[in-house]
């Protein structure tokens, strides 16, 4: 486990709509402590490229309007290369306190759809220091859904530990490149 990390990842299956399809829900939830105050925390994560930087797999984000975002999200699950199309809608925003979106999309090349929320809460955590809880709840419906509780289990942990650990090495980046410039980190 890394140094100031935590993550929880709740798996539930049961049956969805028709015959041979499921849903998979995937509940995650993980902590990092980040050498960053609240406020310049807050300001790097409501810029939507900085965040979609420590998504694993993200790629092709495009702003469609305000709080209206596109981006294909690519991982590898088992033995397959999944590629979702997602629209991310930006929910809430409590500056410089929490952020929340709801997300939709479709695999791209099998039957199925992927529906959740995602959310970032940020409390001061000492001098110059924040943690940063990060959770979402995702379901997977369709074929994929039939693919199996082990495999979503596994990768929901690996993406939950990647999206911390990246998250706290490009903030804390961030705020090292900023002070050195002589700026106020953002």
């Amino acid at each position: 486990m890394l140094e100031g990390f935590r993550d929880n990842v709740r798996l539930l299956a049961y049956d969805y709509a028709g015959p041979g399809d499921s849903q998979v829900a995937l509940q995650t939830t993980g902590e990092i402590i980040v050498e960053v105050d609240r406020d310049t925390a807050f300001k790097f994560i409501e810029v939507p490229e900085q965040l979609a930087q420590c998504i694993p797999g993200c790629r092709d984000l495009r702003q469609v309007s305000a709080a209206r975002f596109t981006a294909v999200l690519t991982h590898e699950v088992s033995f397959m290369t999944l590629n979702f199309q997602v629209v991310v809608e930006v929910v809430k925003i409590t500056p410089p306190h929490a952020i929340e979106a709801r997300i939709t999309g479709r695999p791209i090349g099998f039957s199925g759809q992927l529906m959740g929320t995602a959310e970032l809460h940020l409390t001061d955590a000492g001098q110059g220091r924040t943690a940063i809880r990060h959770s979402s709840d995702i379901g997977l419906t369709g074929k994929l859904g039939s693919l199996g509780q082990p495999v979503f289990r596994a990768k929901s942990a690996e993406m939950t530990a990647k999206f911390g650990a990246n998250l706290k090495a490009a903030l804390e980046k961030n705020a090292r490149a900023k002070s050195t410039a002589g700026e106020s980190p953002a």
